[in-house]
């Protein structure tokens, strides 16, 4: 009997002790320091719940069988037993290297930032604001008919080069430093609004989704765990999951800017779509049973998609312009032939992190970097001095490429992310040394 027969039969129970694994991990997390001392850990353990646990748990239940094509019914079992076998490394990996407990004090003195700081952040989001804008103006696209409503950009908007472009990223981390630096709330809110219609125009959501998280984990840090904020939560956490629904029914609407025609009732929403945004472990499947079939052909990469095409990416067309011969990477070559279906190249399927460590080194690669990941996770929190609000901002864009790098699986687009997020934080702690040694002005304690 195959492996992959074995834990098919037995995912009822591989579905219970991945549960137990993430909710044993959550507690150490509670027990040893809560959210804000375990940010990035803690986030990286909720996007498991809905992605590995939650999702393919609905999935199973309600009977899916096809992705792309594709029948994964088969391999329900090992798309649970392989994220199971990453939480068992991950954990130890974490909480061996952070055995101490390093509470952040909340300072006796609190200083608040200088005004210079506030101005700081909103010379540096007009000037990347413009950037960006530029960039897709010298694309050939009418910026002001844009603005006007006079202009469609279809599926996105897709500026002269992606260099300039990405730095739309680094808005996300501007608008997170505005609310940590206490900028000016309604200018603050005219930040917000000018970056989600931007994000739009680009037709990428998951930027307005981490602007959402950011400013989430940023208000965590700032308020204490009391009736009212617990209440604050609650309500936030209903408008958020409100709000993820919204772009996702009217996702397609929202890029054509059809706001008229915006289905904004939550009643008349499709709620499965919410599943079916978050279908990763599917496509997992899809890739485990590649590498069962003797009927097709695929390898491990050994870990060149993840690390070599970093600095392929890098590599701008102007230098190399042949560049397009080095794709696709080998770990998408992977997915396009794990997929029956022919429009499988063009279907945007993204495979999480658990088959990207797979398509490297199999399962032994699952186990090496979750323990390495987890470790880490662990260093970078025993590092950054969270009362240093710079360093806060840092550990929440941590936080925040995890996201990325657990649900899209592309570790040269996660760099990528991390980059363009944490420039404008380096910037601005060029420019304020002096401040940035201040220490935040919590009214957090320990959760």
């Amino acid at each position: 009997m195959l492996f992959s027969e074995w834990t098919n039969d037995h995912v009822l129970l591989l579905f219970l002790l991945l549960a137990v694994a993430l909710a044993i991990g959550v507690r150490l997390g509670l027990k040893r320091g809560g959210w804000n001392q375990h940010l990035p850990y803690m986030f990286t353990l909720i996007i498991s719940i809905q992605y590995y646990l939650l999702s393919p748990l609905y999935f199973y239940l309600t009977g899916k069988k096809i992705i792309i094509g594709t029948d994964i019914s088969g391999y329900y079992g090992l798309g649970v037993f392989f994220p199971l076998l990453g939480m068992l490394f991950f954990l130890p990996g974490y909480w061996l290297v952070n055995r101490k407990k390093k509470s952040v004090e909340i300072p006796k003195l609190l200083k608040p930032p200088t005004p210079k700081v506030g101005r700081y952040i909103i010379i540096l989001f007009c000037i990347i604001y413009s950037m960006v804008l530029i960039n897709m103006a010298i694309s050939g696209i009418e910026i002001e008919n844009v603005f006007l409503g006079d202009e469609t950009l279809g599926l996105g908007a897709k500026g002269e080069t992606y260099f300039l472009q990405n730095f739309a990223d680094s808005l996300i981390s501007l608008v997170i430093l505005g609310y940590i630096y206490g900028t000016n709330r309604r200018i603050l809110i005219v930040g917000i609004i000018m970056s989600f219609f931007l994000f739009s125009l680009l037709g990428f959501r998951y930027r307005i989704l981490l602007t959402l998280f950011g400013l989430a984990f940023a208000y965590l840090y700032f308020h204490r765990l009391q009736a009212r904020t617990v209440v604050v939560g609650i309500v936030s956490m209903l408008i958020f999951f409100y709000f993820v629904m919204l772009i996702t029914e009217n996702r397609f609407l929202l890029i054509q800017k059809e706001y008229s025609q915006l289905n904004i009732d939550p009643l008349d929403f499709d709620y499965s779509n919410y599943f079916e945004q978050t279908r990763g472990s599917l496509a997992d499947m899809a890739i485990y049973k590649v590498y069962d079939n003797p009927n097709k052909v695929v390898s491990h990469d050994y870990g060149a998609s993840m690390f070599a095409y970093i600095f392929v990416r890098m590599i701008p067309r102007v230098v190399y312009p042949d560049k397009d011969e080095f794709y696709p990477p080998p770990q998408n070559k992977v997915q396009f032939i794990a997929y029956d279906a022919w429009w499988s190249r063009v279907s945007g399927e993204a495979i999480l992190s658990c088959a990207c460590f797979y398509i490297a080194f199999g399962w032994f690669g699952i186990i090496l970097f979750h323990f390495l990941w987890g470790v880490l996770l662990a260093r970078l929190k025993i590092k950054l001095n969270l009362n240093n609000r710079i360093q806060l901002v840092l550990y929440i864009v941590v936080a925040l490429v995890s996201f990325q790098w657990i649900t899209r699986a592309y570790l040269p687009q996660a760099i990528d992310h991390a980059v363009y997020l944490s420039i404008p934080i380096f910037i601005l702690r060029y420019f304020i040394k002096s401040e940035s040694r201040v220490s935040v002005p919590l009214k957090a304690i320990k959760t």
